[in-house]
């Protein structure tokens, strides 16, 4: 009944020191720490190697990439080896992410309150992001399904004055899996790098069982909430693979006339958006038809609009 932490970092060795300490805080102590190096040239290695072998409540794991195979890449590694693991829950988080010291413990005081035939169907619990000291409820979403329309959208604030509530699609920040549902399921798409791997993930997930958000199990998030109007090299990986989780979750309709609506508004000579952007986002429809993932030769982490001129 155990849980095991996966916990996956990229050049925040300040950050990483704070949420490991988060973890040995916790009031249900895991049953292990598994950290994923991305491939980080911070001192985060280095740190690593001296954690490791400090003696702790649980066992640690260190798996230090050779290349930065971005979020996506980091946690399908966390899991491939979790699953070889003991825990029967597999927690999934960012090193930018800290559990308060109940948070994991709540999460099993809910799933042990229920009865034999809710817990066989739970495949998946998690927590209350808040950011900023408010609850950022757009890593929890809900999927509502029309003749036409796949909509996604954002849990409610008065959805958190319950004990837990349903959701169809989270975000890895705090999220608890069951090892037999990534068994049954696999692991995140590797292949997105960035961005969508979680929520694409908990889309599979969502239709093996059931999944909750548990209230009172809360984790903060140390990072900037989305800016819509900000140009950068994530926007085209937020894109494609947006498009990409539609086309192989559901029926063609709702990702092709996305597909339309989307690439007039965003990308053809009709958007308002900035030229620089529109280029951006007119890749990422493209890789999109062609299923074309991975790390795309230009927009990459460093890249930046002014690259353009």
């Amino acid at each position: 009944m155990g849980v095991g932490v996966v916990l996956v970092t990229f050049n925040r060795l300040d950050k990483l020191k704070v949420a490991l300490d988060k973890y040995d805080k916790q009031t249900l102590v895991p049953e292990y720490i598994l950290v994923v190096d991305n491939h980080s040239n911070d001192g985060t290695k280095e740190y690593l190697e001296q954690w490791v072998g400090e003696e702790a409540a649980y066992k640690k794991y260190v798996h230090t990439l050779s290349s930065n195979t971005g979020g996506a890449g980091g946690f399908y590694k966390g899991m491939e080896e979790a699953v070889k693991l003991d825990a029967e829950w597999i927690w999934l988080s960012d090193d930018d992410a800290y559990p308060r010291p109940d948070c994991i413990a709540n999460l099993m005081k809910f799933y042990d309150k229920q009865s034999a035939d809710e817990k066989k169907g739970i495949v998946a619990l998690c927590s209350t992001v808040y950011n900023m000291g408010e609850i950022h409820k757009q890593h929890r979403n809900h999927l509502s399904l029309t003749t036409f329309k796949c909509k996604i959208y954002s849990t409610e604030l008065h959805e958190y004055k319950k004990e837990a509530f349903k959701v169809e699609i989270f975000s890895y920040v705090g999220a608890m899996i069951k090892k037999s549902a990534i068994e049954k399921v696999g692991f995140d798409r590797k292949e997105f790098f960035i961005y969508c791997d979680d929520q694409e993930h908990s889309i599979r997930l969502s239709k093996a069982g059931t999944i909750y958000c548990v209230t009172n199990s809360i984790i903060d998030h140390d990072t900037p909430p989305f800016n819509k109007d900000e140009i950068n090299w994530g926007r085209y990986y937020k894109k494609r693979n947006d498009l990409l989780m539609r086309k192989y979750n559901f029926p063609f309709r709702y990702y092709i006339l996305r597909y339309i609506k989307g690439y007039i508004k965003e990308a053809s000579f009709l958007s308002k958006n900035p030229d620089v952007l529109k280029k951006e986002l007119k890749a990422a429809y493209k890789d999109a038809w062609n299923n074309v993932t991975g790390l795309h030769k230009v927009y990459r982490p460093g890249w930046k609009p002014e690259n353009e001129k």
